[in-house]
């Protein structure tokens, strides 16, 4: 029996995972954008916590030598701007655009895994 469906399985939740760390920790840094905490600590705890959910889902999906680390990395990157700019200078457009580049790769990866 081919281990391709738990393969698949695996990588799918950690790819799943990954993204609903990432759409938390945007959630996060809009709210603290506009002011939703209430005070500095509380936003600043907030983050801290998401970001280290992100972190270790974006850890696993890097330990592994396949798959969409580079649209990964690319995606907390924008999150990591957007965590950093102000309401008026958040960029969506680019956080949407990351997270679309990385949900293609991972697609074709999990395709692949079940062809290969």
């Amino acid at each position: 029996m081919s281990a391709a469906p738990d393969l698949y399985l695996s990588r799918r939740d950690a790819y799943a995972d990954f993204l609903s760390a990432t759409d938390e920790e945007s959630s996060v840094c809009w709210r603290k954008a506009d002011g939703q905490y209430t005070d500095p600590g509380a936003a600043t705890a907030a983050q801290d916590a998401a970001y280290a959910v992100t972190r270790d889902a974006y850890n696993r999906i890097l330990v592994e030598p396949v798959g969409p680390h580079k649209e990964a990395l690319a995606l907390v990157e924008q999150i990591r701007l957007l965590g950093r700019a102000s309401k008026d200078d958040q960029d969506w457009v680019s956080l949407k655009k990351a997270r679309e580049v990385f949900v293609d790769a991972a697609r074709v990866c999990l395709k692949e895994t079940l062809e290969g």
